[in-house]
């Protein structure tokens, strides 16, 4: 097996089950309407400037802010953003699929939150050789702790 995906696996290992909370800011409807028209979806409009984000939209979206700049970006273009947080430096990474729970409808001016935790990780042998398999929960919230959606989502590492 591959001493690198060997150490990311006891590294991580000691972090499954604890949660990072990160304040995303305020929802707007320009956001709402941009994925929508990105996605071929239009958005559900119940009043004048009240637009309701398409479910996908919190598990869609793989960063909040800027970006980060080129320089810290790994060779197969993610950043410790992509990877929830979970720094996997040396690795190729490859997302393996979401599992949706959808709570409550996302509306323009809701304030987000989001708490992400490591569920599993296990190292496992390939044809191809070794690969770190990684499950990390997110759970979407609003300020006042309301579930909007929680995403299971899984990531393969070489």
């Amino acid at each position: 097996m591959s001493a690198l995906l060997e150490a990311h696996c006891e590294r991580l290992r000691a972090e499954v089950g604890t949660e990072r909370t990160e304040r995303l800011g305020t929802i707007g409807q320009r956001d709402i309407v941009r994925f929508a028209v990105a996605s071929h979806a239009p958005p559900s409009h119940p009043g004048p400037g009240d637009a309701t984000a398409h479910p996908l939209f919190l598990s869609s979206v793989m960063g909040w802010g800027d970006g980060p700049a080129e320089s810290e970006l790994d060779t197969d273009g993610t950043a410790a953003s992509d990877t929830r947080g979970i720094p996997l430096d040396g690795v190729r990474l490859m997302g393996a699929g979401q599992e949706l729970e959808f709570h409550h409808p996302v509306r323009a001016g809701a304030s987000l939150v989001v708490h992400t935790s490591l569920a599993d990780v296990r190292l496992k042998r390939g044809r191809s050789g070794s690969l770190l398999l990684l499950r990390i929960r997110r759970r979407f919230t609003d300020e006042a702790g309301t579930p909007l959606v929680t995403c299971h989502e899984s990531f393969i590492a070489r």
